[in-house]
């Protein structure tokens, strides 16, 4: 079978074509077509003779060899880095790191958000999706990559915000299968989140010097640095939040309330001292004690609640646990 012009052979024993033609200065080229057909390797050659007509080829090929790991790595320690909880999410995309961006295919990403979406909810995996777009468009404009495969893919629609009230008799059954299990500090932040309407991130990143327990009006501080909307704040704790915390492991022992567990996944630069989350010990004691359909966010509405039944104005609940109005309203 004759072959196209510019389009071999180059080993006998191997099926795959290649193609030859010349750059903008002139340099023969030889590169792999990455295919068998005949027609495809010189509708791709033919790319490539138009790219150099235009002065676009050197700078395409130069990205030839970039790997999505180059990409991840580029956009994390100049960016990603600063952004909290990603480092939490960046194994799972380490089975890509070796691919050639050239060949990370929206139908390979989609297919793996779909994969995650079976097990993971789906803002947890619209976090993965943006990590991605996110790497891209980075390199993109660094003028390190030329194209972005996520872009294609939409976000994932997420829950519509909900109205889940936790009872006294539920906060009361979690605390009690805290104590069956001897999870002193899930039984902590449990307390401390359903006293406080703190966000998760609140809680499990306080220190003890942001802590007053045996003064007497106890409370505790949140930096601006810490906070969702960006103002700092004081709460008060009740008696049972002050029983609970000196309860905690940490309590004497360490600088944080809820400091970090040893990981297998991030032996080699695990540098968070404080716990990310404790969804799935959450989620074991809460199906312990027979609750349904409970999530972490959920305490943070009890504190909102309790709050209202006090009569306590809406100004001051918007102070103490950083809602919105819309989300009072709701």
């Amino acid at each position: 079978m004759k072959l196209p012009r510019g389009v071999y052979h180059r080993y006998k024993d191997r099926p795959h074509l290649w193609i030859r033609y010349q750059d903008e200065h002139g340099k023969t080229i030889r590169e792999s077509a990455q295919t068998t057909n005949p027609e495809i390797a010189r509708a791709f050659r033919d790319k490539r003779l138009n790219q150099a007509a235009e002065n676009k080829l050197i700078p395409t090929r130069r990205f030839e060899t970039i790997t999505v790991g180059e990409v991840l790595d580029f956009w994390w320690e100049r960016h990603g880095k600063t952004k909290r909880g990603f480092m939490y999410l960046m194994h799972r995309l380490d089975k890509f790191r070796k691919i050639k961006a050239r060949n990370f295919m929206p139908e390979t990403i989609d297919e793996f958000l779909k994969d995650l979406l079976k097990t993971h909810s789906p803002s947890t995996v619209n976090h993965y999706r943006t990590i991605l777009n996110s790497s891209f468009n980075f390199a993109i404009n660094w003028k390190k990559y030329d194209d972005n495969p996520v872009r294609v893919i939409p976000q994932i629609p997420e829950r519509e915000a909900r109205d889940r009230f936790v009872e006294v008799s539920e906060l009361a059954a979690l605390i009690t299968q805290c104590q069956i299990v001897k999870d002193f500090e899930l039984q902590g932040f449990i307390i401390l989140a359903a006293c406080t309407g703190l966000r998760k991130t609140g809680v499990l990143s306080r220190r003890w010097t942001e802590v007053q327990l045996d003064v007497e009006f106890p409370s505790i501080y949140l930096p601006k640095k810490d906070s969702k909307n960006k103002l700092s704040n004081r709460l008060p704790l009740p008696q049972m939040c002050v029983l609970a915390l000196k309860q905690l492991p940490s309590y004497g022992n360490h600088e944080y309330l809820f400091p970090a567990r040893p990981n297998v996944k991030y032996k080699e630069n695990f540098s968070r001292p404080y716990a990310w989350d404790l969804g799935k010990r959450f989620r074991r004691v809460r199906d312990l004690a027979g609750i349904e359909d409970l999530r972490i966010h959920d305490l943070r509405h009890f504190a909102t609640t309790m709050l209202f039944m006090e009569g306590v104005a809406d100004a001051i609940i918007r102070k103490m646990t950083g809602h919105r109005s819309e989300e009072l309203e709701r």
